[in-house]
């Protein structure tokens, strides 16, 4: 009976726990560190926000190139406005697109957000090359979908991620880049060699020397992202300049 009562404690506990830490990591990965005016429209960039993504839109010199992008578990999709503002400044669309809980911790949330992307490009026909992006678990959700979806894509950027792990992406002949950091702790120089093979031969893989986790996006402390050496800025930079090469491979 005692044992029983204790087991029962224990569960509260267990539960009350992660919830305060779920609660706090929420609150953590909440954008921050940027001007307000990063998600206000101006002369260069309109801004648009819609039931299934934030839209960075270049008001003149557009391209027909766009970008779809998945933000990493539990971090809030304006944390990635600064760099879909700087590359919107470049004439290029961006559609930030918020994963469901912000997390999609079963398949069946991962395929509505696939599904919803699906109907994006349909929707948007202007655009007529698509590449396909993400960071973290927003990179692990850009593979699965660009393995669902080779035809609809023209190329993939995957940012502070080690995925693909449990799928072969070998087969894909359109352009893609790997953007890593080597103080990165979630997704590591090691692990970023390990599952190599299962991207093309003709991968760019760059290394952000001095990087981390948490500073490919705008936001709080988290968990096993590493001490990053170089600035926020600078890691964003040099980000903005490997996304731009892979831009103007596509074109």
């Amino acid at each position: 009976m005692v044992k029983s009562r204790n087991r029962k404690y224990i569960r509260y506990f267990l539960l009350l726990f992660w919830g305060t830490v779920l609660v706090w990591m929420f609150i953590e990965m909440q954008a921050s560190d940027f001007e307000d005016s990063v998600l206000e429209s101006d002369a260069l960039v309109t801004i648009e926000y819609t039931a299934d993504y934030i839209a960075f839109t270049p008001k003149t010199n557009s391209d027909s190139i766009g970008i779809l992008f998945y933000p990493g578990a539990l971090v809030e999709p304006e944390a990635y406005a600064p760099f879909a503002r700087n590359l919107a400044r470049e004439g290029y669309t961006v559609l930030i697109q918020p994963i469901p809980w912000r997390l999609a911790f079963t398949d069946g949330m991962e395929q509505i957000a696939y599904t919803t992307t699906v109907q994006t490009f349909s929707d948007c026909p202007g655009i007529t090359k698509w590449i396909i992006s993400g960071h973290s678990k927003g990179g692990s959700m850009a593979t699965k979908f660009a393995y669902k979806n080779p035809d609809l894509i023209s190329g993939m950027l995957l940012i502070g991620t080690s995925h693909p792990r449990e799928i072969d992406l070998s087969f894909l002949s359109v352009p893609v880049t790997k953007v890593s950091a080597s103080e990165d702790g979630l997704a590591s120089p090691d692990e970023i060699r390990q599952f190599s093979q299962n991207l093309p031969d003709h991968t760019n893989f760059i290394m952000i020397e001095g990087g981390n986790h948490s500073q490919f996006g705008y936001y709080g402390f988290q968990f096993g992202s590493g001490t990053a050496t170089i600035s926020r800025e600078e890691q964003q930079a040099q980000l903005l300049t490997a996304t731009l090469e892979l831009l103007k491979e596509i074109e």
